[in-house]
């Protein structure tokens, strides 16, 4: 699992708000060959608006990896 941190610009009488998210997850799955999970809020304003939060990306098993192992028949 992999985390990026992004920083809302705050704006103090109305929205949070975040611009580069978009070419974070861009780079990470075209690029790095992630795959993108989701978001956690880490920080949060007096007001309770979300200020920072990690995206999260997860590699892609293998192939090999998820594939069930063969089984072999048994000599008679």
């Amino acid at each position: 699992m992999e985390f990026v941190r992004v920083k809302y610009a705050n704006n103090k009488l109305i929205n949070a708000e975040i611009k580069e998210h978009r070419e974070i997850i861009e780079e990470y799955t075209e690029k790095k060959g992630y795959k993108y999970v989701g978001f956690i809020p880490v920080i949060f304003g007096p007001s309770g608006k979300t200020l920072e939060a990690d995206l999260l990306f997860e590699k892609p098993k293998a192939e090999k990896e998820i594939k069930e192992p063969e089984q072999k028949e048994a000599k008679k």
